[in-house]
């Protein structure tokens, strides 16, 4: 049996803005999303992980699930630019803060490109 590990590097990371208290991808962010899935086109090996962030002003007037809904309509979208399913993967978590004050609103998509090192 031959011992490998997989090493991840990031390859770009997407900002998609959403409206306060929504889960619809503004039509001015649609180029952005169709320029990640060609991204990920060119890197058949590449993973796209999917965050969503909640709106931080309206706080708890918001379902949990709004984060969720963003990442989800993230991935919808690029599977709708010919993005495989098994090439996105939403990260779950209520309880994550934003890692940055520019993030509350959005969801990012991290592309990584993962290759195995004998």
């Amino acid at each position: 049996m031959t011992n490998f590990h997989v090493q991840r590097q990031a390859l770009k990371e997407l900002l998609v803005g959403f409206p306060s208290g929504s889960a619809k991808i503004p039509v001015t962010e649609l180029d952005k999303l169709f320029q990640q899935a060609e991204l990920i086109k060119q890197n058949p090996r590449s993973l796209a992980m999917i965050y969503g962030y909640r709106d931080h002003c309206v706080g708890a007037a918001l379902p949990d699930s709004l984060a969720l809904s963003r990442a989800e309509a993230v991935k919808r979208e690029l599977i709708s630019f010919g993005i495989r399913p098994s090439a996105l993967h939403i990260v779950e978590d209520q309880d994550m803060s934003v890692p940055h004050p520019s993030l509350q609103g959005a969801a990012m998509t991290v592309l990584i490109q993962q290759f195995s090192v004998s």
